[in-house]
């Protein structure tokens, strides 16, 4: 092995040492920590909650499965934005930077309850509405050459779960639905708004990847 070689693996290992493992060993300390300080053993951080709570497998599973596609769109969009070069999709670059941010804001979000125990609901949803519109209004040419239309749909959906949730007491009161059936549809839309979206920034990605692949495509050439 040449000393070439050695400096190349070297180098790796320092940049894994770096970007990998030392933050995942701060995080990982700073949860047991934290969860100490406020009274939480350390076994019941690090174990899975369904082994805790000693649950059965479809306890959660709805739930579960809806945190995974937050982050995998979060990964999806981020990856194709910062791994791909952008030639001069810089527009659709920024499309996909915000979408990612903002489905890992989303995911946060659903994973620690922020909009149920920690920030005012109304003040998030009014915000993600907000930021939501941005979105429309800024990259309104991007989102049209990329399937506007499912955007709007997964929008829709996830409003409408949104809705749902903000006035359950007084649609419970007034119709004859009852709470469970209500929570039933709540959820569904929003699962159904989760995977749309997926699908909407997982489109777009692959549609900005192609094009700078071929960067004198006609298509890029609007972008």
């Amino acid at each position: 092995m040449d000393s070439q070689m050695v400096q190349t693996k070297l180098s790796n290992l320092r940049k894994a040492l770096s970007i990998a493992v030392l933050p995942g060993l701060l995080v990982y300390v700073l949860a047991i920590s934290l969860s100490a300080l406020a009274g939480i053993k350390g076994i019941l951080v690090i174990r899975d909650l369904a082994q805790t709570c000693d649950s059965l497998l479809g306890v959660g599973l709805i739930s579960n499965l809806g945190y995974l596609l937050w982050i995998a769109t979060a990964a999806i969009a981020l990856f194709s934005a910062y791994a791909t070069p952008t030639h001069n999709q810089h527009k659709s670059k920024k499309m996909l930077l915000c979408g990612g941010w903002f489905s890992f804001i989303l995911c946060i979000d659903d994973m620690f309850l922020l909009h149920d125990r920690y920030i005012g609901q109304t003040f998030l949803y009014v915000v993600y509405a907000i930021f939501a519109f941005l979105i429309v209004f800024k990259f309104r040419d991007q989102l049209v050459k990329n399937g506007g239309e499912v955007f709007i749909l997964a929008a829709t959906l996830l409003a409408l779960s949104v809705l749902t949730d903000k006035f359950q007491r007084d649609i419970v009161d007034i119709t004859p639905i009852n709470y469970a059936s209500l929570q039933l549809f709540e959820e569904g839309v929003k699962f159904l708004g989760i995977t749309t979206w997926l699908y909407f920034w997982w489109s777009a990605s692959a549609r900005f990847i192609k094009n700078s692949i071929n960067p004198q495509s006609q298509e890029t050439k609007i972008n």
